[in-house]
């Protein structure tokens, strides 16, 4: 199942103020980096029909549907997300349905599209080989996801501050070391989102994702590390000067051979 139960229950509680947050741009990472590069790597999907895997409460299903999409189809997991995706946009198809289980014809879509989920599963293979299968020969898989330079760091969340440290101090006259995150090791983690939404993903070394990528039959057209873009500076300073240097997602454009 490509959401452990959790963090399922969590979107199902969350849904309503998840769609609130997204709709009013309160959601910095989303609005600020994520967002506007996705929107910029998207292919051309005028008369194309795109598959939204991860879509939440629906508006990036709207999106790709105002850029001339022919058929848009939004999943998720949560079936409360799909409720309020349901009633928010009448017009596009919704379906609860886990990632790793996609129950569409081989071949039916050019595009499929996925905004930050592809963390919340354990092992990509299923997922990766379910998407080769319903692209098109030729289609484009775009993607967002965690960058593992910013969350295999080790994290420490305050009331005051939050703290993500990925490095080590080493001794010069001993053999002692502290070492801060772990990068190379593939594992979950369990985290505390905007402080009332606990929620679990899965760390992996862009080695791994890479691979993974490869063997399912991917070519790789594009790959992102984006930065946030300057309005950021005007309602998050300190985001801004944080995300110039130090990743937080990373995008890959992929093509089905």
């Amino acid at each position: 199942m490509s959401l452990n139960r959790k963090t399922k229950k969590s979107y199902n509680a969350y849904a309503e103020k998840w769609a609130e947050k997204m709709r009013s741009g309160q959601n910095i990472a989303h609005t600020y980096l994520e967002k506007p590069a996705m929107y910029d790597t998207l292919p051309n999907v005028r008369g194309k029909s795109v598959l939204c895997i991860g879509c939440g409460t629906g508006e990036e299903c709207y999106y790709l549907k105002s850029q001339g999409a022919k058929y848009v189809i939004g999943i998720d997991i949560s079936n409360k997300l799909i409720d309020v995706a349901r009633q928010s946009y009448p017009g596009i198809e919704f379906e609860v349905m886990d990632m790793e289980k996609l129950v569409f014809p081989q071949k039916k879509f050019d595009v499929v599209y996925s905004s930050l989920a592809l963390h919340y599963v354990k092992n990509w293979t299923r997922v990766l080989e379910n998407i080769h299968r319903v692209l098109k020969v030729g289609g484009v898989f775009l993607f967002s996801t965690h960058h593992p330079a910013k969350w295999g760091a080790e994290i420490v969340r305050g009331k005051k501050k939050n703290t993500f440290m990925l490095g080590y101090e080493k001794s010069k006259d001993s053999d002692d070391c502290k070492i801060h995150g772990d990068y190379l090791t593939e594992r979950k983690i369990n985290d505390t989102w905007f402080d009332e939404f606990p929620v679990s993903y899965y760390h992996k070394p862009i080695s791994t994702i890479v691979k993974s990528v490869l063997e399912a039959g991917f070519e790789i057209l594009d790959f992102l590390e984006p930065k946030a873009v300057t309005g950021a500076k005007k309602v998050k300073n300190n985001f801004w000067h944080i995300h110039q240097k130090i990743p937080l997602f990373m995008i890959l454009k992929l093509k089905r051979k």
